[in-house]
């Protein structure tokens, strides 16, 4: 099916200078480089390409959450600076948790960083659901004898009340 050309001429195709693969001489040409030629890489570059092989073969990602129940959680979106809802596909992916704990700082209080896997093109949180209410209350277990016998004395002081 060809465009339908009301009289109007096409423009001229430009010849590119790249080489084309199509024709085999280009191709035996791009082949024909030895490794010999090429300057060997530093141990930096060879460092910073071992750093991003393992970030490409590494699943694990990490994104901003506020949650408030299992059916209403909100997953952040950096680059339109808002929240998705209950679609974790519309929130931003971190490869690092620094990048993400940094972010979160700026956020503020309700936001938590929770991991993901990006395994077969789907996502899957493997982070435990840690809702609003939890993250706010006081661990009692880890609270000293002090602060135990205080919480104690405030309760008889609003008993009496």
């Amino acid at each position: 099916m060809g465009a339908i050309n009301h009289g109007m001429r096409r423009a001229p195709k430009r010849r590119t200078r790249a080489l084309s693969m199509k024709n085999p001489r280009n191709a035996v040409r791009a082949i024909s480089k030895s490794p010999e030629d090429e300057p060997p890489l530093s141990r930096e570059w060879e460092r910073e390409i071992a750093r991003r092989v393992r970030d490409f073969d590494d699943p694990l990602r990490y994104m901003l959450v506020s949650e408030f129940t299992r059916k209403f959680i909100l997953y952040y979106n950096v680059t339109s600076d808002t929240f998705a809802m209950n679609d974790p596909t519309l929130g931003t992916l971190f490869k690092r948790r620094q990048a993400a704990e940094s972010v979160k700082k700026l956020l503020g209080r309700g936001v938590t960083v929770v991991k993901f896997t990006a395994k077969g093109g789907k996502l899957k949180r493997l982070s435990p659901f840690v809702g609003i209410l939890r993250q706010s209350r006081p661990n009692r277990a880890s609270e000293s004898g002090r602060a135990k016998e205080r919480r104690a004395v405030q309760r008889k002081r609003v008993r009496r009340a």
